[in-house]
Parts: structure tokens; C-alpha cells; sequence
């Protein structure tokens, strides 16, 4: 058989075309999977109408936002965990965290999903895909996660996904002339909260959170307490106690119970004033950037 010019040119580029192609099963140097993590609620969507909380910066580091983090990638279509980190401490001073993953991970479509902001793994799930937002009927961590649909090939290897905040903050201000005897401390009781949220930000179960802040004698008190969304607007019963440190059980001062709304990256903010004369509080809450009193409304016993 004779060949042509033409057709021993043809023959000499098809190995040299194919070697220049990124194939994972065949060329060892193909771009690693790269995942850029960013801090998408750096402040509270409403923080900037809240005077007693301040607004953070947008150029801080990474770690002071989120100090720690735990990721898990799952492949889209078994579910199976391709690569998991465990919880690990921010490190550096970077405003964008990027995590190199191993190379060993074939192309193809993943989900990944970030957890942060958490002291221990107790919080998480066994699978990782879903987190307790107050454990133990407490307060817990203010937590941030993300979840994003990942095509990894010779053309897509470097992916940005952004942190947001599952929980918002209860704010409460006390004020008085003259400080009722023996009052130095206050126990919250928060009734009507999400207890759960997973890597879709679905937001499931109920729970209550008890919350006890000590203070030093002062005319204004401020407490804040992170908490989980309500299950419903004004859906959150607070029932708020005044104590003293020494006999924390035993109520000094009980104002009426108030319902509330919780919800995702806000401040929810009251003020308790104290009326020496009246003996009792004036109830208001931050309402469309103006104070409403709520100690008026009444609320059905259980």
C-alpha cells in the first residue's frame, strides 16, 4: 500500500493532537480540583439601622468571620464522600480561603458542602449534611455553611462558593433610673425556634433555648444571644426572668412574656425599661427602624 505526503502528515499529528488533550485517566498533570471559599454575611442585613451593634469591617481575614471550617465532597450522582477535612482551625490573614484538593479526584459532578464556625464535630450529623443550631437547648455557635453543585473537568477546576449565616441575634436592652435590689442577671427562655438546618438550608424540627447573662450594676444592660430562625412570624415565645447571680432559680423581677420573629443574618431587638413608679417594664421592640412597645399585647397562656 502506498501512502501520500498528505496522508503521512496525517498519521504523525493524530498522536501529538491526543497528547495535548487533558485526559485524567491518561496524563498525570491534569489542574487538581481548586475550591475558593468567601464570606458572603460579613455583617446582619439589618445591623446598619441597629445602633448596639457594630457593623464589622468587609476587609477583614477570613478567620474573622468563620475561625473554623469543615468540608465534605460527595459525588452528585452515588452520594458517596470523595474527599471529607475533618474540623480544622483558619490559619493566615487571607480574605479568601482556598482549599487544593486531591488530585487523585476523577472529573465529574460533585456536591460540596462547608460547615463553619464551630468549637467540635457534636453539632454536625454523622453524614455531614445537616447541623443542630442550638444543642442542648443552649445557645450554641454562630454558624455558617455552604453548598454549591461542583463540575469538575479539563475546563472547570477552580470554583468559588460563599459562606452564609444560618442564625440570627436576639438583642435585648435594659434601662432603668434605679436598678431593682439584689437584680443582676436575667434568664432568657426562648420558645418557637428551628432546631435544624441541612446543606439546602431547609430549616426543620422545634426547639427552646435557655440563655442566663450575669452583668455589673449599670443604669443599661445589653445581652445578645445568637439563635435559630422562628418557626413562624411572631412565632417565638421570650418569657424573661430578672435574678440574682447568688439564687439564679428564684425570679426577682418576671415581665410579661412577648412573641418575637428570629430570623436568618438580622437582629431581632428589644429594650426592657424599668418604671419605678409603675413597678414594672415598658416592653419595646426595633420595628421597621422605629421602636414599637409590645408589652401591650397580650398573649394566650399554654
Amino acid at each position: 500500500m502506498k501512502f501520500t505526503i498528505s496522508d503521512i502528515a496525517y498519521f504523525i499529528l493524530i498522536p501529538a493532537a491526543v497528547s495535548t488533550s487533558c485526559i485524567r485517566d491518561e496524563i498525570e498533570d491534569c489542574p487538581p480540583l481548586q475550591i475558593n471559599i468567601a464570606v458572603k454575611d460579613k455583617n446582619y442585613f439589618n445591623v446598619d439601622n441597629v445602633e448596639l451593634e457594630q457593623r464589622r469591617s468587609d476587609d477583614l481575614a477570613f478567620r474573622e468571620y468563620v475561625p473554623t471550617l469543615l468540608y465534605v465532597l460527595r459525588d452528585l450522582d452515588t452520594g458517596a464522600v470523595v474527599e471529607e477535612s475533618g474540623l480544622f482551625d483558619v490559619d493566615g490573614d487571607s480574605k479568601l480561603l482556598t482549599i487544593d484538593l486531591c488530585p487523585c479526584i476523577p472529573h465529574g459532578r460533585y456536591v460540596l458542602t462547608v460547615w463553619g464556625g464551630m468549637s467540635s464535630h457534636d453539632a454536625i450529623s454523622d453524614d455531614g449534611l445537616s447541623l443542630t443550631l442550638n444543642p442542648n437547648g443552649l445557645e450554641g455557635e454562630d454558624i455558617y455553611m455552604a453548598n454549591d453543585t461542583i463540575l469538575y473537568d479539563a475546563w472547570h477546576n477552580n470554583h468559588t462558593v460563599e459562606m452564609e449565616r444560618t442564625k440570627g441575634k436576639l438583642i435585648i436592652e435594659k434601662r432603668w433610673e434605679r436598678m431593682p435590689d439584689g437584680i443582676n442577671g436575667s434568664r432568657k427562655e426562648i420558645k418557637g425556634i428551628y432546631a435544624n438546618v441541612n446543606n439546602a438550608f431547609t430549616y426543620a424540627g422545634t426547639t427552646d433555648v435557655m440563655a442566663t447573662h450575669i452583668w455589673e450594676p449599670s443604669q443599661s444592660v445589653v445581652t445578645k444571644t445568637v439563635l435559630s430562625p422562628s418557626l413562624e412570624e411572631n412565632g417565638t415565645r421570650l418569657h424573661l426572668d430578672f435574678i440574682n447571680e447568688a439564687a439564679p432559680s428564684t425570679p426577682l423581677l418576671t415581665p410579661k412574656d412577648v412573641k418575637i420573629t428570629m430570623k436568618r443574618n438580622e437582629l431581632t431587638v428589644l429594650r426592657y425599661v424599668w418604671d419605678d413608679d409603675r413597678q414594672e417594664f415598658s416592653i419595646y421592640a426595633l420595628l421597621n427602624n422605629s421602636w414599637t412597645i409590645i408589652s401591650q399585647m397580650d398573649i394566650e397562656e399554654e
